[in-house]
């Protein structure tokens, strides 16, 4: 804890950088920080930096909707670790913070975007987008129009029927770490 507190008070630390999805990192760290310590300046941290350095490069309106608007953070990879750091953020805001509304309207579209194209297109990337689903699935489980809304549970029941099948052929089809977090995902929804 005193590392990863250590590591967070770090990030808070660094100016923001011109890669959507590098600023995104931090908002992620800093929020789970906060999450787990209770360090008000993380969680103030992770707000400024989403606010200013993940938000504005989401395309709000047109087809694209819900896309970040440079073509290397459009990509589905980073498309989910954007919005892996929004869904951590959200779950950390208290529901009354001011920033809330923003971060959980950004959340919203860049969900329904990426997931209708998951849902139609199959899986461009599964470990980003494995964490991502379960963080969101987990976070929200309460908020089943959200999840409707969004696609979210749909996006991980393809995606936990897709790395199903994988493995039982004997192929490894997530990351170390993706892959844990889905067997301990699965294995919490058994023991219910």
């Amino acid at each position: 804890l005193e590392a990863a507190t250590k590591a967070a008070d770090w990030a808070a630390s660094r100016p923001l950088v011109g890669n959507w999805n590098y600023n995104s990192f931090s908002v992620f760290l800093l929020a789970r920080s906060y999450r787990v310590s209770g360090k008000t300046e993380h969680l103030d941290s992770a707000v400024n930096k989403a606010l200013l350095g993940v938000i504005p490069g989401q395309l709000q309106r047109g087809p694209r909707a819900g896309r970040w608007l440079d073509a290397h953070n459009a990509r589905p990879a980073y498309h989910y670790i954007l919005l892996r750091g929004l869904a951590e953020l959200a779950l950390a805001l208290p529901a009354d913070h001011a920033a809330r509304p923003r971060v959980m309207a950004a959340l919203r579209l860049g969900l329904k975007a990426r997931n209708q194209d998951f849902l139609q297109q199959g899986a461009p990337n599964k470990d980003s987008a494995m964490e991502t689903l379960l963080i969101v699935n987990r976070g929200f489980a309460q908020d089943k129009p959200f999840l409707a809304e969004t696609l979210s549970a749909d996006a991980l029941d393809a995606l936990a029927k897709l790395v199903s099948a994988q493995a039982r052929r004997g192929q490894v089809p997530l990351g170390p770490a993706p892959w844990g977090q889905f067997l301990e995902y699965v294995t919490e929804r058994g023991a219910r």
